[in-house]
């Protein structure tokens, strides 16, 4: 995520801007806010692809965790558990409104998709990189 906000600070990547049209909203994870602090890395990114971003509550490190950290989407012992834990965090992306979440970790990715299924909202997650390599302007 550095890597990307410094390079585009830097007028060395081009994002097309305002390219993605449907709302979106931005899952802080632990690895990249909490623990790696990319908080204003991730907005000044987003801000510049979305045309409409929208807020989680709470975000940046007082954000809900998404139930599959440190691995613990791929224990079948603990899937309820992750799931009932899943739940704040499926509320929170169901109060935006927003289409699709977009997640930067891939813990996040699968307990996140896990956790709108389960709890029936409806938005699609779109990993952090991919999406914004999408909007790479390469012209």
């Amino acid at each position: 995520m550095k890597m990307w906000a410094d390079l585009f600070r830097a007028g060395r990547l081009k994002l097309k801007h305002h390219f993605y049209k449907e709302s979106a909203t931005f899952q802080d994870s632990c690895n990249f806010i909490r623990n790696a602090g990319h908080f204003e890395d991730s907005r000044l990114l987003l801000n510049h692809v979305c045309a409409d971003l929208r807020e989680m509550y709470p975000n940046g490190v007082h954000t809900h965790c998404c139930g599959s950290g440190g691995g613990h989407g791929l224990m079948a012992e603990y899937k309820q558990k992750r799931l009932a834990t899943a739940k704040a965090k499926a509320e929170a992306i169901r109060a935006t409104g927003a289409e699709v979440a977009v997640v930067a970790c891939h813990n996040c990715e699968d307990g996140i998709r896990d956790g709108l299924k389960t709890h029936e909202v409806p938005a699609q997650v779109h990993l952090f990189s991919n999406y914004l390599a999408e909007a790479v302007d390469l012209d």
